[in-house]
């Protein structure tokens, strides 16, 4: 099978500019400002992208975008003729429930302002799904005539609780899934 315009040398068509304002998308190059790859200004100025990083910008600067976010992502220090970015470093993105009941805490879900909502620009804090062991040990019954009482074991075991050699537990910081670093951006045209 052959990859169209992986045998040319020339480049590949640009992408179609009809995403939305307000689309956001994961972009794996480098940003940065030392002229070896492309800078954050390049994507700004040249494609119609802005990072998702929180920040604040004049409504009259990103109109459009401004009108499909309207204040959704303030914290409330923006004044009236601003607007803020959703702030997306460090975080996975996730899919609204819409009812579907696969998020069972949507009820604690907070915006950037601190308003409960399970909408759109709400966030979730990390949490360990609850769990818990039950260990079965010996139990003590009564003892005939001459004293003392016997130990019954339970399901063969006896004594002490020991845990037994294993791979080593990876612990950390924080509960997260195998994963990768990207950038997000938010189409403002």
């Amino acid at each position: 099978m052959k990859i169209p315009f992986l045998h040319r040398k020339e480049r590949l068509p640009v992408m179609p500019s009809s995403l939305p304002p307000g689309t956001v998308i994961a972009f794996a190059g480098q940003l940065n400002t030392t002229g070896t790859s492309v800078t954050a200004e390049t994507i700004v100025g040249t494609y119609g992208w802005l990072l998702c990083n929180g920040a604040t910008y004049n409504i009259s600067d990103y109109p459009v975008l401004s009108s499909v976010l309207g204040t959704l992502y303030n914290t409330g220090s923006e004044s009236n003729d601003e607007f803020s970015l959703p702030d997306y470093r460090g975080y996975f993105l996730r899919m609204t429930d819409m009812g579907a009941g696969r998020d069972p805490d949507s009820g604690s879900r907070k915006l950037p302002n601190g308003q409960t909502s399970a909408g759109v620009g709400s966030v979730q804090s990390f949490a360990l799904q609850q769990h818990q062991h039950t260990y079965n040990g010996a139990e003590t019954a009564a003892a005939e005539e001459g004293g003392g009482a016997a130990a019954i074991a339970l399901q063969g075991y006896t004594g002490n609780a020991t845990a037994q050699s294993g791979p080593a537990v990876q612990t950390s910081t924080e509960t997260r899934p195998l994963n990768t670093y990207v950038y997000y951006l938010i189409k403002y045209v």
